[in-house]
């Protein structure tokens, strides 16, 4: 048993809280705030096994049974299903609102919201410590920061971040469709950026679209504008498009952090890497990197198991990484024998079980 504090209490914070006490360690849970950003994400098959495995098997949301891949102009798509390569379903889209609910529900760990002031790694003869603004000091075996991407604590212990920017602006929101296809989820190619459309329900879809910076803010300011090249932009299938809510614009820029680690300190989630949300795999990354870690502390001390997991990890993490900014790159090429190229790529895969069934696994976490 090991004294742990969670700094972060979203996702992955709350999940890495309720995996430790699962475990039987002792854990602190420390968040200031209390409003979290509604979001739409796609919880990978390897996620949801996790989640089951902590008792968290009721997560609303709907399931993923399919996912249509297509470029609007070009001839030829593929429409991989679940029941066909032998799996009840690739994953399941959820709010990020409703994924906090379940994994909260009958948490033995309760949120602290007494903000952190400083973290210190673990000295040669001291335990790693958390300064609180309250004056006191906790000193427990391990801290993970789980609180973003612009972390002041991640930086005050010295982490240096590589970014790679896209030079693209990420548009968020929800949408209702008058002809969805339950359970189908979208990846659509569309000439000014990936479009992802994920179900949320039987009738709404989050989409994330990658965009130009000017285009994405000229859109934002301007709602009927946007619908109507989401519309066309949209596969036809889904029929009229009307909004649910705002949407958010958010600068795409990929970012990490070579060794997300010191002696009793690790970073999870966004403020280990933010890499390209169109395939929807960072919270899903995270979490398998979590996994690694929680199953080297069997075999392993704390900091054994964090060299342990990483070195296992890190290929994951660059192949996933490379992947998703790959969509980006390659798909904004207009030449015309990449259009050529993606018609014939799209009509040999949608005839490959094989080729399917590989793609299907890796986004579902299973071979990573």
């Amino acid at each position: 048993m090991m004294d742990a504090v969670v700094i972060g209490a979203g996702p992955i914070g709350l999940i890495a809280a309720r995996a430790l006490a699962h475990r039987g360690d002792r854990v602190r849970l420390f968040d200031p705030s209390v409003e979290k950003p509604k979001m739409s994400l796609a919880l990978a098959e390897s996620t949801l096994q996790l989640l089951a495995r902590l008792g968290v098997d009721d997560v609303a949301g709907q399931p993923i049974g399919e996912i249509h891949v297509s470029e609007k102009g070009v001839p030829g798509s593929a429409l991989m299903t679940a029941e066909s390569l032998g799996y009840p379903r690739f994953g399941r889209v959820a709010c990020s609102h409703d994924l906090e609910a379940a994994v909260r529900k009958d948490l033995s760990v309760a949120i602290e919201t007494e903000r952190v002031a400083s973290v210190r790694a673990r000295g040669v003869e001291t335990p790693p410590k958390v300064i609180l603004e309250n004056g006191d000091v906790l000193a427990p075996d391990v801290v993970l920061l789980a609180d973003g991407g612009r972390s002041p604590l991640t930086e005050s212990l010295g982490f240096v971040a590589q970014k790679r920017p896209f030079d693209r602006t990420a548009l968020l929101g929800r949408v209702r469709a008058s002809r969805p296809i339950p359970g189908r989820a979208y990846e659509r190619f569309v000439g000014t950026g990936p479009l992802a459309m994920l179900p949320l329900s039987e009738s709404i879809y989050g989409f994330v679209w990658s965009l130009e910076p000017l285009v994405a803010e000229r859109l934002l300011a301007h709602p009927t504008e946007l619908m109507a090249a989401l519309s066309s932009a949209a596969d036809p299938a889904l029929g009229i498009l009307e909004p649910v809510n705002e949407p958010v614009a958010i600068p795409l820029v990929e970012r990490w952090i070579d060794q997300p680690y010191r002696p009793g300190v690790m970073i999870i989630g966004n403020g280990a890497q933010t890499i390209h949300p169109v395939a929807g795999q960072g919270l899903n990354l995270a979490l398998r990197g979590l996994s690694r870690w929680l199953a080297a502390l069997d075999e392993s001390a704390v900091d054994e198991a964090m060299s342990v997991a990483f070195s296992e990890w890190k290929r994951d993490r660059d192949r996933t990484r490379l992947a998703s900014s790959a969509l980006e790159r390659l798909f904004n090429i207009p030449a015309g024998w990449r259009r050529l190229g993606t018609a014939v790529g799209l009509s040999v895969f949608d005839q490959s079980p094989r080729l399917k069934r590989q793609l299907a696994e890796a986004g579902m976490g299973l071979f990573s």
